[in-house]
């Protein structure tokens, strides 16, 4: 069972598997938004971006998969930083969500965008909002909490499935 496991998720299975996981997350965050009624905050809003950066990364590795070791390196390097990203945005949300005093503003994004100047909503989406204060759970972690989770496992699985041979 474990070795089947390694390897699918060993060089390019293992980078269309990342891909293929990101896009059903995406998915699913956007069910939840649809169907389940929540609303996104600035933070929210940058975690999907950068969700949808390592998707397209994971895709794009997938598709024109890089035979030399300079290559892999590189698309290595691409989802990690993506992945780091991913890893920031979300402890950020997590560290406003138990310190909601660490931001000022409490208007949705979309209004942002249409009302503020394009620093504060870049500050907002940065730096989060007071909306982003607010703790929606999902199996027993905030949402933030998962997202933590899931960059993190994106970096290992990369990271295997990037290997050096």
């Amino acid at each position: 069972m474990l070795q089947t496991l390694l390897f699918l998720l060993s060089g390019r299975k293992g980078v269309g598997i990342l891909a293929l996981t990101g896009l059903l997350i995406g998915l699913v965050v956007a069910a939840l938004e649809y169907w389940g009624g929540l609303e996104p905050c600035a933070l929210c809003w940058t975690q999907r971006g950068i969700l949808a950066l390592f998707t397209l990364v994971a895709m794009i590795g997938w598709i024109a998969w890089p035979t030399s070791r300079w290559g892999r390196r590189t698309l290595l390097g691409a989802l990690l930083i993506s992945c780091l990203l991913g890893v920031i945005a979300a402890s950020r949300h997590l560290y406003v969500m138990m310190v909601p005093e660490a931001t000022s503003c409490g208007a949705s994004i979309e209004y942002m965008i249409g009302i503020f100047p394009w620093q504060e909503v870049m500050r907002a989406l940065l730096l989060g909002s007071a909306s982003c204060s607010e703790v929606s759970w999902m199996l027993g972690l905030p949402i933030p909490g998962w997202s933590l989770i899931a960059f993190t496992g994106f970096a290992i699985v990369s990271i295997f499935a990037l290997r050096a041979r």
